[in-house]
């Protein structure tokens, strides 16, 4: 059965008389992981100024041209199977204003990405040290070392074009309907089930609509929601990231600067015994998927953990990929 929803309200502006009682922090990526730790704890969110070179940046940039100027929208393809006209120009995320070009799959789409994905050194400590998931299991007094790694969710490049209003303020793990502690309550990271790392494709300021962040909200409960009076703006320089938990909330700032494009590479990690956001064994061609190592096999779920997750035919699909896709046709 398929839900109908309402549109969402578009939000007024935040006027530029608005001052901002409050600021996210910008670190450089020769920070210790420890104080980067420290600062997502406190605050939630980060920027990383430089965070990838400029070099990185321009072949994304090259990569992603066959893809930057179609519009995002499944109605696009010649395959499709519905008469339906599209309601919305990005069906599964409403919050996103239709002056926005999504491009999805981005590590199918930019080799450049994938590596950047896959071994980025601060990508895989905080992947390890917030979302990796490790336990034992006792049967009959045998013990059992488990081991869960994190997920790729969801890659895309987010292209927002002038006039597109601010989101409503929103936390990302409600996608999982995740449930948040009490203020008073003990918190830590085993209480997050996701983070985001949004790259900034271009010099990024509050007039472009630089993401709306609201320090310190990763704590609050589920009571408390937030309000545009406590927002703060992730300006950075292109190549740096705001990297933020999905339980603090955000949204995109309105882009009110004629003939600009704000453009954000976005990577998205979860817990490995969650859905995904993005069907990656679908999102990702075979082509691109032959070409990955065995990191970026894992984070897209090829791999699976020391229990039995996502296995095919009983083992686990990244030992015999072209086998797996041979047999299931």
């Amino acid at each position: 059965m398929t839900t109908i929803r309402a549109p969402l309200p578009i939000p007024s502006p935040i006027p530029p008389s608005y001052q901002p009682q409050t600021t996210i922090q910008t670190l450089p990526l020769t920070t210790p992981l420890e104080n980067i730790l420290a600062t997502l704890s406190r605050d939630g969110g980060l920027i990383i100024k430089d965070f990838i070179p400029q070099t990185d940046l321009a072949s994304i940039t090259t990569e992603l041209q066959p893809w930057s100027t179609l519009p995002s929208h499944r109605y696009t393809t010649t395959t499709t199977t519905t008469t339906d006209p599209p309601s919305h120009p990005h069906d599964a995320f409403p919050t996103i204003p239709a002056q926005t070009t999504l491009i999805p799959g981005l590590v199918g789409k930019s080799s450049t990405i994938a590596r950047i994905c896959a071994s980025h050194p601060l990508l895989e400590s905080l992947r390890q040290h917030i979302l990796l998931e490790e336990f034992t299991l006792n049967r009959e007094g045998s013990i059992e070392e488990n081991r869960i790694d994190p997920l790729l969710s969801l890659s895309t490049s987010m292209n927002i074009g002038y006039g597109a209003p601010r989101q409503l303020l929103h936390r990302d793990d409600n996608v999982h309907h995740i449930r948040h502690k009490n203020e008073n309550e003990e918190w830590g990271f085993g209480d997050v089930s996701q983070f985001g790392c949004l790259i900034a494709g271009c010099d990024v300021s509050r007039e472009m609509g630089a993401t709306m962040f609201v320090p310190g909200s990763h704590r609050w409960g589920d009571g408390r929601v937030a309000g545009a009076g406590e927002v703060c703006f992730a300006e950075m320089t292109a190549g740096s990231a705001l990297i933020f938990l999905a339980s603090a909330f955000h949204g995109g700032g309105h882009n009110s600067v004629p003939g600009t494009v704000r453009t954000m590479h976005g990577l998205f990690f979860v817990r490995g015994y969650l859905r995904t956001e993005e069907n990656q064994f679908l999102a990702v061609p075979r082509s691109k998927v032959r070409e990955m190592g065995p990191k970026m096999l894992e984070l897209l779920g090829y791999k699976k953990p020391t229990t039995a997750l996502g296995i095919v035919d009983n083992i686990s699909p990244h030992e015999d990929v072209d086998g797996v896709w041979e047999r299931a046709m």
